[in-house]
């Protein structure tokens, strides 16, 4: 018995269905239907509702990714997939729906925030993540008496809930935060070192730190501006009721009153003068570690004017490699080490691409680098790449404390080794999206870092 299965190949909800029917060993047909495909004709006859996944079997289509679930499940009853009893089976129902109930508005809440599909509200997003937290120790509470949500077997219970629970500690829950979950964490480990998770999955690659919310700074800053103007604003219209209030008190209160916020004054001007003092050594304690680097007799603003207004880039790049002080600055190329499930769509791998560079690394670093940085292959398997140049010859701080630094390799530029000069020079070259090629791959899509 085999099944087809509709849908594109990169909706998580397919590779959920596939995960179960991988653990039950029943093969399953993919038949490729784009999200763009999903309003045709044919489609709608599949599902009304114009979704993925879709089910295709004996008995007619099915639709809704725990619902297919669920009937592969049952088509072998004898795996004990979905619970050995009727009571089980019940409990698998159960933790499946608390899973969709609780779980489900919350990732949506957060999650669209943090790949930039909805603006930010921070007021929303904290909220969804206490809830997140919440129920995550519930979970503990859980898992320190059982293996699993349902027996001391895996169901698709855990199934649909790995699929949900994954996502938060990639990108939502940091380490630090994970620790004050074992049982829950012993339990994710043994679901997610399944060869049938990894399968459909990959790796699992957990995060150090939250990913920040994209431009929350900037937003903090413009919250900041007009709670600083407002006190400016307000004070001239202080003044006027004290100036008409002498009109009605006698000469010697409104002197001893005139005399009171005048002295409430010094102390204020005096501690708005000591926190000035107090403030004034904070820049230097700020200071990036490349300012305190040796001087260097390269200066890479001059070269990046010199790069975008020279016509020939290979004449560029031999002046960079004459020029370059490499004892004050290094040439790099970095790969994005990526997961079984990225790099399946340009689209997609584009947004990775340009989040990871523009969102998450720190722009005060632009003026210590430049790189020319990209998608690079074909669907399904594009690949994030560039060339880079920065200061000092180690990988700086600001790439360490990148979200996603430990997934990049970063390898070194030898300018006196030949092969390293040529692979540089791919990328410093090779410029025109759709047309050149690096390595072999087909420059997609490109940014300067600059």
């Amino acid at each position: 018995m085999s099944f087809k299965l509709y849908g594109p190949s990169t909706n998580p909800r397919l590779s959920q269905i596939h995960l179960v029917a991988d653990l039950l060993q029943i093969p399953i047909e993919l038949v490729e239907v784009a999200y763009s495909q999903c309003d045709s004709k044919e489609h709608l006859a599949r599902n009304p509702f114009a979704k993925v996944p879709v089910i295709e079997t004996t008995d007619g289509f099915l639709y809704e990714s725990n619902a297919i679930c669920r009937y592969l499940a049952r088509s072998k009853q004898e795996s004990g997939l979905y619970g050995a009893t009727p009571f089980q089976q019940s409990q698998v129902d159960q933790w499946i729906d608390w899973t969709v109930n609780e779980l489900d508005p919350n990732f949506m809440t957060t999650f669209t925030q943090i790949w930039g599909h909805l603006p930010v509200n921070e007021d929303s997003f904290k909220t969804s993540r206490n809830i997140i937290n919440e129920k995550l120790k519930q979970l503990e509470g859980h898992f320190k008496n059982s293996p699993y949500l349902v027996g001391d077997k895996l169901t698709i219970a855990d199934i649909t809930l790995i699929v949900r629970i994954a996502p938060f500690f990639t990108l939502l829950i940091d380490e630090k935060t994970r620790k004050s979950y074992p049982s829950l964490m012993k339990w994710f480990t043994a679901v997610t070192e399944l060869p049938q998770f990894k399968k459909n999955f990959g790796r699992v690659r957990l995060c150090k730190v939250a990913f920040p919310l994209p431009k929350q700074e900037e937003q903090k800053q413009k919250e900041q501006k007009p709670k600083e103007e407002k006190p400016k604003e307000q004070k001239p219209k202080e003044e006027k009721p004290k100036e008409q209030k002498p009109k009605e008190e006698k000469p010697k209160e409104q002197k001893q009153k005139e005399q009171k916020p005048k002295e409430a004054e010094k102390p204020k001007e005096a501690q708005k003068q000591k926190d000035q003092e107090d403030d004034e050594p904070a820049p230097e304690k700020k200071k990036n570690p490349l300012d305190l680097l040796p001087p260097s007799p390269f200066n890479i603003d001059d070269y990046k004017r010199a790069f975008f207004a020279e016509k020939d880039i290979t004449k560029n790049i031999q002046q960079l490699f004459t020029s370059v002080d490499t004892q004050g600055w290094s040439l790099w190329i970095i790969t994005y080490n990526k997961s079984q499930n990225e790099g399946k769509q340009i689209i997609l791998t584009n947004n990775l691409m340009k989040g990871f560079i523009n969102q998450r690394l720190d722009q005060n670093f632009r003026k210590y680098s430049f790189a020319i940085h990209g998608v690079y292959g074909d669907e399904p398997n594009l690949e994030i790449r560039g060339a880079w140049i920065w200061r000092g010859i180690e990988v700086p701080q600001e790439w360490k404390d990148h979200v996603a630094y430990d997934y990049h390799v970063f390898r070194r530029i030898d300018i006196n080794n030949e092969q390293d000069k040529k692979d540089f020079t791919e990328y410093w070259v090779n410029q025109e999206e759709d047309v050149s090629k690096v390595d072999g791959l087909t420059a997609r899509s490109l940014i300067y870092f600059r």
